[in-house]
This record gives structure tokens, sequence and C-alpha cells, in this order.
């Protein structure tokens, strides 16, 4: 191998190191295109069930799609199969389990056999317990579920044109953008 060649072959390896995970939300992007199956992969129905109604309260439909609209859990489902190593899919797993036995004892009902009230009040709670603290350790399962739902779902293109303006970048620079409430964020090709 000449060391130009192997020069060229460094600089993609390490840009891919640097620049994976824009490249796992781009991929991600293509979501609406994948090949979602309609039965769970990993998930008994269950688990399944659970996890649409969690992804649901979190993204529930308004004027723009909810989780559940743009296949969040046929996605996390699919990543449990596809993406995630044996101790990351059973650490979800578990961590599905116990979230949802906290809700059974503290509910007296599965989560997602409950109200869609009582569905969002017990995440009002569970959102002050859990989303405001900062972590260096073990992450709460509620956290890690709550940001990888909001990431599944802003990387369809539902999610995006529903609720994002997009600005591609390079574009022209503009320093001071007025934002007034009811504004969309606007995003460029990094999110």
């Amino acid at each position: 191998m000449k060391r130009r060649h192997a020069i060229h072959k460094t600089g993609w390896i390490l840009s891919s190191a640097i620049f994976g995970p824009g490249l796992l939300t781009a991929l991600q992007g293509c979501a609406s295109e994948a090949n979602i199956p309609d039965q769970p992969l990993v998930l008994n129905s269950k688990q399944f069930q659970l996890t649409k109604a969690l992804a649901d309260t979190i993204l529930p439909r308004t004027s723009s799609p909810s989780a559940s609209d743009v296949k969040v859990p046929e996605f996390m489902d699919l990543l449990c199969k596809d993406v995630f190593e044996e101790d990351a899919r059973q650490h979800f797993l578990d961590g599905l389990a116990v979230f949802d036995n906290d809700c059974v004892s503290v509910g007296g009902k599965s989560f997602h056999k409950l109200s869609p009230e009582a569905q969002y009040d017990y995440l009002v709670d569970m959102d002050r317990m859990v989303m405001e603290k900062s972590y260096t350790d073990k992450i709460p399962f509620y956290y890690t579920f709550k940001k990888l739902c909001i990431a599944i779902y802003y990387s369809t293109e539902e999610g995006i044109k529903q609720n994002l303006n997009y600005n591609p970048i390079p574009g022209g620079f503009q320093g001071d953008v007025p934002w007034q409430a009811g504004d969309k964020i606007e995003v460029g090709n990094e999110m």
C-alpha cells in the first residue's frame, strides 16, 4: 500500500469516528424510507405497547404527528435488533420492565393501561425526579428513553417538516435573527 493511499484510508477512518453521530442522524433521517416491519422483532407485545404509550406520552399528537405516527416505537425495536449490542439491548429491556414495575407500584396499573391523563401525570413526576439532575455514572432508563425518542422523532421526515425550519448550511450568515413565540427552530445540516 502506498503512503498516499494509507493516509487517504486513515482520513476516512478518522472522519467516520468524528462525524459518526452526524452520519447516524443523517441515516436515521431515512427512517421513513427504511423497511420497518409491522411486527416487533425483539420486543414482545407488552413491551411494544409500553414503548408506544411512553413515546406517545412524551411526543403526543398535536398539530404535528405523534411518536407512533412516525413509527418511533418500531424504530426503537429495529435498533434493539440491528444496532444495540446484547448488553445494551438487555439494558433497554430491563429498563422497560423496571419502569413498568415502578408504575404499577405507584399507579396500580401498567403504564400502557393507564388513562392518558394518568400517563401524563406520571411522566410529569418522572421528569421532575429524573430530568433535573445531572448524571456522571449510571443514567436512568427514562432519561435515556426520552432522549432516544426525541432524537428518532426529529430525524424523521415528518418530525423535521412539521416542527423545524430547514436552513441548509453553508448559507448566508444571519447573526442576529429575531425570534418570536411560535417560531420554529431552524436547523441546518448538523443537528
